[in-house]
Protein backbone atom coordinates (compact mmCIF):
# COMPACT_ATOMS: atom_id res chain seq x y z
CA UNK A 1 0.00 0.00 0.00
CA UNK A 2 2.63 2.26 1.12
CA UNK A 3 4.96 1.87 -2.27
CA UNK A 4 1.54 2.31 -4.41
CA UNK A 5 0.54 5.94 -2.79
CA UNK A 6 4.29 6.40 -3.47
CA UNK A 7 4.93 5.43 -6.76
CA UNK A 8 1.06 5.45 -8.25
CA UNK A 9 -1.34 7.36 -6.35
CA UNK A 10 0.63 9.95 -4.85
CA UNK A 11 4.57 10.92 -4.80
CA UNK A 12 5.53 13.49 -2.43
CA UNK A 13 8.35 14.57 -5.03
CA UNK A 14 6.56 13.91 -8.38
CA UNK A 15 3.65 16.16 -6.68
CA UNK A 16 6.49 18.83 -5.62
CA UNK A 17 7.40 19.45 -9.44
CA UNK A 18 4.27 19.60 -10.80
CA UNK A 19 3.43 22.32 -7.97
CA UNK A 20 6.51 24.03 -8.96
CA UNK A 21 5.85 23.88 -12.73
CA UNK A 22 2.03 25.26 -11.52
CA UNK A 23 4.33 28.12 -10.13
CA UNK A 24 6.88 28.57 -12.44
CA UNK A 25 5.02 28.38 -15.62
CA UNK A 26 2.55 31.87 -15.06
CA UNK A 27 5.28 33.55 -13.17
CA UNK A 28 5.94 36.01 -15.53
CA UNK A 29 2.14 36.69 -16.28
CA UNK A 30 1.93 37.11 -12.25
CA UNK A 31 4.50 39.64 -12.23
CA UNK A 32 2.80 41.94 -14.69
CA UNK A 33 -0.50 41.78 -12.97
CA UNK A 34 1.11 42.12 -9.80
CA UNK A 35 2.44 45.43 -11.19
CA UNK A 36 -0.52 47.13 -12.31
CA UNK A 37 -2.58 45.85 -9.68
CA UNK A 38 0.10 47.38 -7.23
CA UNK A 39 0.08 50.54 -9.33
CA UNK A 40 -3.74 50.86 -10.37
CA UNK A 41 -4.35 51.15 -6.41
CA UNK A 42 -1.39 53.56 -5.37
CA UNK A 43 -2.62 55.82 -7.67
CA UNK A 44 -6.27 55.06 -6.91
CA UNK A 45 -5.22 55.66 -3.30
CA UNK A 46 -3.14 59.04 -3.98
CA UNK A 47 -5.81 60.63 -6.28
CA UNK A 48 -8.98 59.78 -3.30
CA UNK A 49 -6.47 61.75 -1.05
CA UNK A 50 -6.18 64.56 -3.03
CA UNK A 51 -9.98 65.22 -3.30
CA UNK A 52 -10.01 64.47 0.83
CA UNK A 53 -7.66 66.73 1.07
CA UNK A 54 -9.11 69.63 -0.90
CA UNK A 55 -12.39 68.99 0.53
CA UNK A 56 -12.42 67.50 3.93
CA UNK A 57 -9.10 67.62 5.23
CA UNK A 58 -7.12 64.43 6.61
CA UNK A 59 -10.28 63.75 9.49
CA UNK A 60 -12.10 62.46 5.96
CA UNK A 61 -9.85 59.64 4.99
CA UNK A 62 -11.13 55.87 5.45
CA UNK A 63 -9.66 53.37 7.48
CA UNK A 64 -10.59 50.52 5.18
CA UNK A 65 -9.97 51.73 1.92
CA UNK A 66 -7.64 48.78 1.08
CA UNK A 67 -10.01 46.30 2.23
CA UNK A 68 -12.47 46.42 -0.58
CA UNK A 69 -9.86 46.38 -3.31
CA UNK A 70 -8.42 42.93 -1.47
CA UNK A 71 -12.40 41.64 -1.76
CA UNK A 72 -11.95 42.58 -5.68
CA UNK A 73 -8.76 41.27 -6.08
CA UNK A 74 -9.70 38.42 -4.51
CA UNK A 75 -12.72 37.37 -5.92
CA UNK A 76 -12.36 38.63 -9.44
CA UNK A 77 -9.09 38.33 -9.61
CA UNK A 78 -9.30 34.65 -8.34
CA UNK A 79 -12.17 33.63 -10.39
CA UNK A 80 -10.50 34.79 -13.45
CA UNK A 81 -7.51 32.96 -12.59
CA UNK A 82 -8.71 29.82 -11.93
CA UNK A 83 -11.01 29.81 -15.18
CA UNK A 84 -7.54 30.46 -17.10
CA UNK A 85 -5.86 27.81 -15.20
CA UNK A 86 -6.41 24.50 -17.31
CA UNK A 87 -6.28 25.93 -20.72
CA UNK A 88 -3.84 24.21 -21.29
CA UNK A 89 -5.82 20.89 -21.22
CA UNK A 90 -7.92 21.26 -24.31
CA UNK A 91 -4.74 23.18 -26.56
CA UNK A 92 -3.57 20.65 -29.32
CA UNK A 93 -0.30 20.33 -28.33
CA UNK A 94 0.15 21.79 -25.12
CA UNK A 95 -2.77 19.85 -23.85
CA UNK A 96 -1.05 16.11 -24.85
CA UNK A 97 2.18 17.84 -23.22
CA UNK A 98 0.27 18.25 -20.07
CA UNK A 99 -1.76 15.18 -19.89
CA UNK A 100 1.08 13.20 -20.22
CA UNK A 101 3.34 14.70 -17.38
CA UNK A 102 3.96 12.19 -14.88
CA UNK A 103 1.58 12.25 -12.03
CA UNK A 104 -1.68 11.30 -11.32
CA UNK A 105 -5.00 12.53 -11.49
CA UNK A 106 -5.17 13.28 -7.87
CA UNK A 107 -1.86 15.04 -7.65
CA UNK A 108 -2.77 17.17 -10.76
CA UNK A 109 -5.74 18.23 -8.98
CA UNK A 110 -4.31 18.93 -5.64
CA UNK A 111 -1.16 21.37 -7.62
CA UNK A 112 -4.23 23.10 -9.39
CA UNK A 113 -6.48 23.26 -6.35
CA UNK A 114 -3.27 24.77 -3.83
CA UNK A 115 -2.30 27.42 -6.01
CA UNK A 116 -6.07 28.78 -7.26
CA UNK A 117 -7.34 28.70 -3.75
CA UNK A 118 -5.27 28.93 -1.23
CA UNK A 119 -2.22 30.30 -2.67
CA UNK A 120 -4.25 32.34 -4.51
CA UNK A 121 -6.19 33.90 -1.46
CA UNK A 122 -2.83 34.11 1.31
CA UNK A 123 -0.97 35.73 -1.98
CA UNK A 124 -3.77 38.35 -2.37
CA UNK A 125 -3.32 39.08 1.49
CA UNK A 126 0.00 39.34 1.70
CA UNK A 127 0.26 41.11 -1.67
CA UNK A 128 -2.55 43.75 -0.69
CA UNK A 129 -0.93 44.21 2.79
CA UNK A 130 2.17 45.55 0.92
CA UNK A 131 0.62 46.95 -1.73
CA UNK A 132 -1.10 48.87 1.30
CA UNK A 133 2.13 49.91 3.28
CA UNK A 134 3.85 51.29 0.17
CA UNK A 135 0.58 53.81 -0.97
CA UNK A 136 0.70 54.67 2.54
CA UNK A 137 4.31 55.82 2.77
CA UNK A 138 3.65 57.70 -0.43
CA UNK A 139 0.59 59.23 0.40
CA UNK A 140 2.39 60.41 3.97
CA UNK A 141 5.48 61.68 1.99
CA UNK A 142 2.74 63.66 -0.71
CA UNK A 143 0.48 65.04 2.15
CA UNK A 144 1.45 64.01 5.43
CA UNK A 145 -1.77 62.01 5.81
CA UNK A 146 -2.45 58.75 4.62
CA UNK A 147 -5.68 56.32 4.71
CA UNK A 148 -4.55 54.57 7.93
CA UNK A 149 -5.37 51.33 8.87
CA UNK A 150 -8.55 51.67 11.36
CA UNK A 151 -9.83 48.65 13.46
CA UNK A 152 -6.98 46.29 11.64
CA UNK A 153 -8.19 43.47 13.41
CA UNK A 154 -10.98 43.52 12.00
CA UNK A 155 -9.96 44.04 8.87
CA UNK A 156 -7.79 41.07 9.02
CA UNK A 157 -10.97 39.09 10.41
CA UNK A 158 -13.07 40.32 7.47
CA UNK A 159 -10.04 38.92 4.86
CA UNK A 160 -9.76 35.78 6.89
CA UNK A 161 -13.76 35.56 6.68
CA UNK A 162 -13.44 36.20 2.83
CA UNK A 163 -10.96 33.96 1.85
CA UNK A 164 -12.45 30.91 3.26
CA UNK A 165 -15.43 32.03 1.27
CA UNK A 166 -13.48 32.42 -1.70
CA UNK A 167 -12.09 28.98 -1.22
CA UNK A 168 -15.62 27.41 -1.44
CA UNK A 169 -17.07 29.22 -4.00
CA UNK A 170 -13.73 29.39 -5.95
CA UNK A 171 -14.46 25.63 -6.66
CA UNK A 172 -17.20 26.28 -9.19
CA UNK A 173 -14.78 28.11 -11.65
CA UNK A 174 -12.44 25.69 -10.56
CA UNK A 175 -15.19 22.84 -12.54
CA UNK A 176 -15.89 25.11 -14.82
CA UNK A 177 -12.09 25.98 -16.15
CA UNK A 178 -11.64 21.76 -16.55
CA UNK A 179 -15.37 21.55 -18.14
CA UNK A 180 -15.59 24.29 -20.75
CA UNK A 181 -13.40 24.03 -23.10
CA UNK A 182 -13.69 27.74 -24.63
CA UNK A 183 -14.85 30.89 -22.67
CA UNK A 184 -15.20 28.98 -19.15
CA UNK A 185 -14.93 32.21 -17.05
CA UNK A 186 -18.59 33.62 -19.01
CA UNK A 187 -20.04 30.22 -19.21
CA UNK A 188 -19.74 29.47 -15.45
CA UNK A 189 -21.54 32.40 -15.05
CA UNK A 190 -23.81 31.96 -17.65
CA UNK A 191 -24.46 28.93 -15.64
CA UNK A 192 -24.50 30.59 -12.37
CA UNK A 193 -26.75 33.13 -13.35
CA UNK A 194 -29.23 30.37 -15.60
CA UNK A 195 -29.46 28.60 -11.83
CA UNK A 196 -29.80 31.57 -9.70
CA UNK A 197 -32.72 32.73 -12.40
CA UNK A 198 -34.72 29.09 -12.04
CA UNK A 199 -33.84 29.06 -8.03
CA UNK A 200 -35.49 32.25 -7.89
CA UNK A 201 -38.79 31.53 -9.83
CA UNK A 202 -39.15 28.00 -7.48
CA UNK A 203 -39.11 30.24 -4.17
CA UNK A 204 -41.68 32.87 -6.25
CA UNK A 205 -44.11 29.94 -7.16
CA UNK A 206 -43.54 27.90 -3.71
CA UNK A 207 -44.66 31.62 -2.04
CA UNK A 208 -47.28 32.00 -4.72
CA UNK A 209 -48.58 28.47 -3.56
CA UNK A 210 -48.48 28.92 -0.23
CA UNK A 211 -48.87 32.49 0.66
CA UNK A 212 -51.70 32.63 -1.69
CA UNK A 213 -54.06 35.06 0.51
CA UNK A 214 -51.22 37.37 0.66
CA UNK A 215 -50.80 38.41 -2.92
CA UNK A 216 -52.70 41.40 -4.50
CA UNK A 217 -53.12 42.16 -7.75
CA UNK A 218 -52.44 46.22 -8.84
CA UNK A 219 -52.14 48.01 -11.81
CA UNK A 220 -47.86 47.11 -11.45
CA UNK A 221 -48.90 43.00 -11.28
CA UNK A 222 -48.57 41.05 -8.01
CA UNK A 223 -47.53 42.52 -4.90
CA UNK A 224 -47.27 40.55 -1.66
CA UNK A 225 -49.42 42.57 0.42
CA UNK A 226 -47.66 42.51 3.94
CA UNK A 227 -46.21 44.33 6.45
CA UNK A 228 -43.07 43.59 8.71
CA UNK A 229 -45.18 43.04 11.66
CA UNK A 230 -47.32 40.41 9.85
CA UNK A 231 -44.12 39.01 8.47
CA UNK A 232 -43.13 38.53 12.04
CA UNK A 233 -46.22 37.01 13.31
CA UNK A 234 -46.13 34.30 10.35
CA UNK A 235 -42.09 33.42 10.15
CA UNK A 236 -41.55 34.12 14.17
CA UNK A 237 -39.58 31.70 16.30
CA UNK A 238 -41.89 29.63 17.43
CA UNK A 239 -44.46 29.11 14.16
CA UNK A 240 -44.41 26.50 11.80
CA UNK A 241 -43.48 28.54 8.95
CA UNK A 242 -40.90 29.62 10.87
CA UNK A 243 -39.43 26.38 11.71
CA UNK A 244 -39.39 25.01 8.36
CA UNK A 245 -37.57 28.38 7.04
CA UNK A 246 -35.15 27.23 9.50
CA UNK A 247 -34.56 23.94 8.25
CA UNK A 248 -34.09 25.00 4.97
CA UNK A 249 -31.47 27.55 6.14
CA UNK A 250 -29.55 24.29 7.52
CA UNK A 251 -30.13 22.75 4.39
CA UNK A 252 -28.87 25.44 2.52
CA UNK A 253 -25.71 25.73 4.54
CA UNK A 254 -24.61 21.63 4.40
CA UNK A 255 -25.24 22.43 0.69
CA UNK A 256 -23.29 25.09 0.29
CA UNK A 257 -19.94 23.88 2.09
CA UNK A 258 -20.48 20.48 0.20
CA UNK A 259 -20.44 22.21 -2.93
CA UNK A 260 -16.58 22.32 -3.00
CA UNK A 261 -15.84 18.48 -2.53
CA UNK A 262 -18.49 17.53 -4.73
CA UNK A 263 -17.26 19.82 -7.33
CA UNK A 264 -13.53 18.67 -6.98
CA UNK A 265 -14.70 15.10 -7.25
CA UNK A 266 -16.35 15.90 -10.28
CA UNK A 267 -12.99 17.42 -11.35
CA UNK A 268 -11.19 14.44 -10.67
CA UNK A 269 -13.53 12.67 -13.18
CA UNK A 270 -13.72 15.08 -15.53
CA UNK A 271 -10.10 15.29 -16.19
CA UNK A 272 -9.95 11.42 -16.08
CA UNK A 273 -11.84 11.53 -18.76
CA UNK A 274 -9.66 13.71 -20.76
CA UNK A 275 -6.61 11.84 -19.99
CA UNK A 276 -8.49 8.65 -21.73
Amino acid sequence: MEAKMRNGFFNPRRFGHLLLRELAGSYRAMLIAMAAVGGAVIVASALSLLGIAQARGPAGAPGNFYLSYFFNLLFLGGFIVTSLSFREVWQNGGGIFYLTLPGSVFEKLVGKLLVTSVGFALGSMIFMAVVGAVSEGINTLLFGFGHGFADSGAQIVAALKAAGFYVITQSVFFLGAIWFKKLPFLKTVLWIVIFGVGAGIVAFAAARIFLASQFVWTAHGWSMNMNTNQLNSLFGPGTRPGAVIDGFKIVAQVLFYAMAPVCWLAYYFRLGEAEV
